[in-house]
């Protein structure tokens, strides 16, 4: 004999498995963060090129020294800083040898041992990439003998400096 809807036991219903967004509500961001206090754990590498929020920050025309893990540094103009979180890179443009090199270097990779920044740019830069310095009008050359005369100061500055008596 069939069962009537009222003799009928009810449905068990069951709760909905807990939500991932609920845990944690910008997954990206987490990935990013945990990665940020990995390779740079004291943010001083995130404050040199958050130049909304720093102004003593790394702008497009300075003139940086990157020194890479093997001891080998880069000298050159910054010509554009791409801010994309973890990668963030920065393109660099200087003379060796007669020919002219630009390289784009990852501000969080972990082969850069520390970038300096060697002077700042005369005037402020209307422009917030500056490609045109590939003409031959506005190229500044080689940056070597400013980068040079930096790193004697840093030494004397330092006591690293040679003394001749």
């Amino acid at each position: 004999m069939p069962l009537s809807h009222v003799d009928r036991e009810p449905l068990k219903i069951y709760p909905a498995p807990p939500s991932a967004r609920k845990a944690c509500k910008d997954p990206v961001g987490a990935v990013t963060e945990s990665q940020l206090a990995v390779l740079d754990p004291t943010g001083e590498r995130k404050a040199m090129f958050d130049y909304r929020r720093n102004p003593r920050s790394v702008k497009t025309g300075d003139i940086v020294r990157v020194t890479f893990k093997n001891g080998d540094p880069f000298n050159g103009i910054v010509m554009s800083i791409k801010l994309r979180g973890i990668e963030t890179s920065f393109l660099m443009r200087n003379e060796l040898t007669r020919v002219a090199v630009e390289m784009s270097v990852k501000v969080f990779s972990p082969n850069v041992n520390s970038v300096e920044i060697v002077q700042r740019s005369e005037k402020k830069r209307r422009r917030a990439r500056l490609y045109f310095l590939r003409d031959k009008k506005h190229d500044r050359r080689s940056v070597e003998n400013i980068v040079a005369s930096y790193v004697r100061q840093k030494k004397a500055f330092l006591g690293g400096g040679n003394r001749r008596r």
